[in-house]
Parts: structure tokens; sequence; C-alpha cells
């Protein structure tokens, strides 16, 4: 209990610190198991809170919530890459479109912040690791805070109010008699005739309608408009006869990057007029090409938090076209796209001029000679694992774009 008290005790610390000193920094929290959290701080204020959990998910949802009106999944960003500030960037350009107001940005902000500090506090005795970070060149990390999404925040959050508020609704949450519950959990009905037999068929019809293991039941108080926390109790019973079960869910799918189509020469234009705003230039930038999208936003939840900026590409017959349009400083192929495979792709990317020298890692299933051999005659710089493993991919990530993190001290 202690632990699990030092642990809060010192987030709140560096909360107060940040305030009280008026620091711009970056507090990032994490677990053991992979699990991160960002808050940002800009001359005392805190102006924003990440998370690798549900990042897509939480911002839709919110969205909606708040503006009704706004279809996420139809909103086009005129931008390639995701930083670890893409949410922001996504309510911004919202905003900057008046197709929602300031007020209306401002809410879902502070509400993004009060969601990713909740799932934080809940995680206290899973927590490993806590650090302030201060923007420097030498640190990608902390590069991200002199980003120009920056500059005019759009709101701030009264970060000790906050977690007050917020550890007095965790202490109520605790309440709760379910091991490890949370709200990024999605229920699913695992016995229908047990759970006919202790419900009104009315209120059967109205689980059965939403309870499908698609939906957080953070999802499912917003959709049935009720609170979280009552929503969840009422579930407990049912959880307990294993009438339902919890079950994890992944992330909603991105769907809002932009692509420029190209001209019928296959003329690309590499400007960035057109883009949303200034590329964070001091991150390094790497591209992925797999055909499996859930994949691809994997490596985004690994790299994102670490201070990289992604371009995701699910398709293989783009990747020429994003080359041509962007310089990396690291390019991961998957092996076996539908397509092309990555070794033929390596081959063709060696060819484009300014991509002879740009590192480019394989991601394989298995290893045998005879990929060894094609590997080589490909110009592949090195291999990484599928399934994915988080730590080997930060570990080739370091080792790969640490020359461009040394050209920026």
């Amino acid at each position: 209990m202690n632990a699990i008290k030092s642990q809060l005790e010192q987030i709140r610390l560096h909360f107060q610190n940040a305030v009280n000193l008026k620091q711009s920094c970056k507090i990032y929290v994490a677990t053991a198991g992979g699990d991160s959290w960002g808050f940002y701080f800009k001359q005392g204020q805190l102006i924003w809170g990440t998370s690798s959990v549900h990042r897509f998910r939480r911002l839709y949802r919110i969205t909606n919530q708040i503006c009704p009106g706004i279809n996420c999944q139809k909103v086009r960003l005129r931008e390639q890459e995701i930083s670890e500030l893409w949410e922001y960037l996504f309510i911004g350009v919202l905003y900057k479109r008046k197709q929602i107001g300031k007020l209306q940005a401002e809410s879902i902000v502070q509400e993004i912040i009060k969601e990713v500090l909740f799932d934080c506090l809940m995680a206290n005795n899973q927590i490993s690791q806590i650090k302030v970070i201060f923007e420097t060149k030498a640190n990608s990390m902390g590069a991200i805070l002199k980003s120009p999404l920056f500059k005019q925040p759009i709101t701030q959050a009264e970060a000790e109010k906050t977690i007050n508020q917020l550890e007095s609704l965790v202490s109520n949450w605790k309440t709760i008699e379910i091991v490890n519950c949370t709200p990024n959990l999605a229920p699913v009905i695992k016995d229908i005739d047990r759970l006919k037999k202790t419900v009104s068929p009315e209120t059967y019809l109205q689980l059965y309608a939403h309870i499908n293991g698609k939906k957080t039941l953070r999802d499912l108080a917003v959709v049935s408009q009720q609170d979280l926390l009552k929503l969840t109790r009422s579930l407990v019973p049912h959880i307990k006869s294993k009438a339902i079960a919890l079950q994890e869910i992944p992330d909603r799918q991105l769907e809002n990057l932009y692509f420029s189509p190209g001209t019928k020469n296959n003329q690309y234009s590499n400007s960035n007029k057109d883009r949303e705003y200034i590329q964070e230039l001091d991150l390094p930038l790497i591209i992925y090409v797999d055909d499996n999208p859930h994949d691809s936003q994997q490596i985004t939840q690994i790299l994102n938090p670490a201070g990289y900026r992604i371009i995701p590409v699910n398709d293989a017959a783009k990747t020429l076209m994003v080359l041509l349009e962007n310089q990396p400083n690291l390019i991961f192929l998957n092996a076996a796209m539908p397509d092309v495979n990555g070794y033929e792709l390596c081959a063709q990317i060696r060819k484009m001029p300014g991509s002879e020298s740009v590192p480019i890692i394989i991601l394989r299933e298995q290893e045998n000679i005879i990929d060894r051999v094609r590997a080589k005659m490909a110009g592949v710089s090195d291999f990484a694992n599928k399934p994915i493993n988080p730590a080997e991919i930060l570990t080739l990530a370091q080792k790969y774009t640490q020359s461009f993190i040394e050209q920026k001290i």
C-alpha cells in the first residue's frame, strides 16, 4: 500500500512542481506492461494529456459526445504523419475549419485530460516509471514540447483541482468488487440463458442490443446516456455470475490520414504547403509499411510516446509516393504483403535518389537462410520479429535514428 501511495504522491508532487515553478515540461508515466501517459505543461499550465491506450477511441468518443454533429471518421487531415500530439492537431483543425466552436474545442481538451489522468491514477500499483522531461534537442521525448501546436494552447486545466477531483473518482471506482476492472474494458455476453433468468425481458433486450464486446464501458455510458460508475455497478452481478465478461479490445482504427494524389506522369509534389501544421522537424520520422492496420497502430503506440513521428502506410503501392514527399530517418517494411513483399519493395526504395542510405528494417515471422540472402541483395539494414516486440522496436529505432538526434544537439 505504501508503494501505491508513494507513486500517487510522486505524480502529485511533479504536478505541483510544474505549477509552482512555472515549468514547461512533459511528465511521463509508464507501466512495466508498456502502457504510458504523458502530461504536458507550459509555463506551469497543464495544457494536454496523452495515453498509449485507446487514444483514437477516446478522441472520437469525446468529440462525438460534445459535438454530436461531427462524424470523426469522415474528417480528413491534410497530413500524413502521426506524432504524439496528433489528437491535439485533430481538435485544432476542427476549430480552424470552423466545424466546432472555441468552447467546444476547450471542452474536448479538458475531458481528454481528465480521462487520461483518471486512467493513469487507476494504474497506480502497476506504475514502474515516472519522469519529468524538459525540452532539449538531445532528447526526442522532450523536443515535442516546442511544437508549433503549443504556441497558443487551446486551453488549460487546473492541475491540482483536477487531480483532487479524479482521486475521489478513483476511490469510488475502487469500490467496485471486480478485480482489475477499468472503464477501457468491454463487456460481452457469455451466458445468454443465465442472463435471461436474472433480468426482465426488457432489460435483457437492452443489454443484448448494446453489449457486444465491441464497446467499452465508457462507450456504453455515452450511448446509453448513463453515469459510467452507475452503469458499471449495474453490470457487476452479471459479471460475478459469469453471464457477462469484461475483455480488452483494440483501439479504433485511424481513418483520418491524407495522402496527396499523384499526377498521371507520377510527378508528385514535394511541397508541404497544404499540410495542416508545420511538421515536428526535430523529431525522427519513421515510415512503417504494413497491410495490417492493427500492427501499424501498435507501432504508433510504441514509438509516439518515445518521441518519434510515424507515417503508417497500409498500401505498399503508395510507399514510393510517400517517400517522394517525405525524408524518413528509418523505414520498417513488413516482409509478407499481398501485392509486393518487403524485400522487393526495399530494392525499389534503394533505387530512389536520396534513399540509398536510409536504414530499412524488415519485420518477419520466421528466419531462414533464403531470406538472409534476399535481404542482403535488396539492401536490408536489419530485421525485427513478428508478433511485434515493443522493446525490440524501441531498441532498433534508437539505434538507427541516433545519428539524426546527435545532429540536432
